[in-house]
């Protein structure tokens, strides 16, 4: 058995038929899942890693056994440790979306609204395949204001990826207090 330090993170170990013999090691059916190949494997680890000082603790260990004329050959490699990615995921924000099938609907709506005095503030209008968009920048805690928007429009359940794809294809015709803005152009 020789074991040799091919670099910083790599070693080979080779077996010759008499070691192989001797650990009663077969290269078909060299495996971790089998319990006396797997003994035998980190032995075999151990020694390598105390003869050319590699620790294994400081991450993943690659064994790979390839056959050979004479025995078998083992290549560990120690793969750093690398910082897992770690991935957020933002909480959806309920911000009411409410599409509106005409530019009718949409002004019969907003008429409503300022004609009962509950013009909402902080939204946009959009327009993107015939459709219009109103967008609300927080959400909406009346209920005369969702009764309405509901009478002539229809709420969509608007995700973060679903209002950047409406901002990217549609048309922005009026930002911050659209309704308000409509609303005094009507009187």
């Amino acid at each position: 058995m020789t074991i040799e330090q091919l670099d910083k993170s790599k070693v080979l170990i080779s077996l010759c038929k008499e070691d192989m013999d001797k650990f009663s090691l077969d290269i078909r059916n060299m495996s971790f899942c089998d319990e006396h190949s797997r003994k035998v494997l980190l032995r075999l680890l151990q020694l390598a890693c105390s003869k050319t000082g590699i620790e294994m603790q400081k991450g993943a260990v690659l064994l790979e056994a390839l056959p050979h004329n004479c025995g078998c050959l083992l290549l560990v490699t120690v793969m750093e440790k690398t910082k897992r990615k770690t991935y957020k995921v933002k909480r959806y924000r309920d911000f009411p979306v409410y599409m509106f099938e005409t530019a009718e609907n949409l002004l019969s709506c907003v008429q409503k609204m300022g004609d009962n005095k509950v013009i909402p503030h902080w939204n946009s209008l959009w327009l993107q395949d015939g459709r219009y968009y109103l967008i609300f920048d927080y959400p909406l805690s009346g209920s005369v204001y969702r009764g309405i928007l509901g009478e002539f429009g229809r709420r969509i359940k608007a995700t973060d990826v679903y209002l950047s794809r409406l901002k990217e294809s549609g048309k922005l015709l009026k930002d911050h207090n659209a309704v308000e803005h409509i609303y005094k152009f009507m009187m």
